[in-house]
């Protein structure tokens, strides 16, 4: 019985298998981990880069609606979409959540409805994932929280001269206290080197994605700072320390909070 036993393990290629180790098996987990923590730094940056690429696609389609809107209204900027002012249908974006104003829902707005084709840009960055401090920090007059990630570069009036004037780089439609609307258009003529200012901002939406962690985005204003005595509103820091920016001329890159509060790259009418 013996025989044939052997002679069915040398027919059949039978042989008995060794299992692994415990220290083995460590061993291989130990591997496992090593490759798993320098992989997923990789495409974490990875999934970072392509969120940037996408947001920078939605500044240059922004940039295009308007040079569009630019054109097509007596080479005019829109209005400026501030807090500070109520809605007006120049307003470069509708965003404000009341029933109180005659707008459109936001897709209506000028600079949208100016961009050709149908797939419109998106008005929020993929990293701009949260409205938790945007909901804490917004002032209560009923307007709501700004939902979008992007602004318009708006100095605004200098009111120490009269009649006032508009810094630009966005229009400026006020009513006074006598109920009469007053319009401060800004021409684009009267940017001067464009290809270096700042005309769309990307604005922090929590705190921790600025600086100073004081501001968070809140209108479709954006100003810079110093202006009027003011800290401005900063740049994100969302893209490895930088914030995508469109600029005059349309071209869209990254720069730092500090390019951003130099006025020769945010004033329209400096060098």
């Amino acid at each position: 019985m013996a025989s044939e036993g052997n002679y069915f393990m040398k027919k059949t290629g039978w042989r008995r298998t060794r299992a692994f180790t415990l220290i083995e098996l460590l061993v291989v987990i130990g591997i496992i981990g090593i490759l798993a923590g320098l992989l997923l730094p990789v495409l974490a940056r990875a999934k970072r880069k392509a969120a940037q690429v996408t947001c920078i696609n939605n500044l240059k389609q922004l940039g295009l609606g308007m040079q569009m809107y630019v054109d097509d209204n007596g080479n005019t900027f829109p209005g400026i979409a501030s807090r500070a002012y109520k809605f007006h249908a120049e307003d470069w974006i509708y965003w404000r959540d009341t029933n109180a104003e005659p707008r459109s829902v936001w897709e209506k707005s000028p600079i949208l409805t100016a961009v050709p084709g149908f797939q419109k840009p998106s008005m929020r960055c993929p990293l701009d994932t949260s409205d938790t401090d945007r909901q804490i920090m917004t002032p209560d007059d009923g307007n709501g929280i700004y939902p979008f990630s992007y602004s318009f570069n708006g100095y605004g009036l200098n009111n120490n001269q009269n009649p006032p004037v508009n810094l630009g780089m966005s229009s400026v439609i006020d009513v006074d206290s006598n109920g009469t609307t007053n319009k401060y258009l800004f021409k684009e003529g009267a940017v001067r080197n464009p290809g270096n200012k700042i005309m769309l901002a990307e604005e922090p939406g929590r705190l921790k994605e600025c600086d100073n962690q004081s501001a968070v985005i809140y209108d479709g204003r954006w100003i810079p700072s110093g202006f009027n005595g003011s800290a401005g509103d900063p740049l994100t820091i969302r893209h490895g320390g930088r914030a995508d920016v469109t600029f005059a001329d349309g071209h869209v890159t990254a720069v730092t909070p500090d390019f951003g509060v130099q006025t020769n790259n945010n004033l329209a009418s400096a060098p």
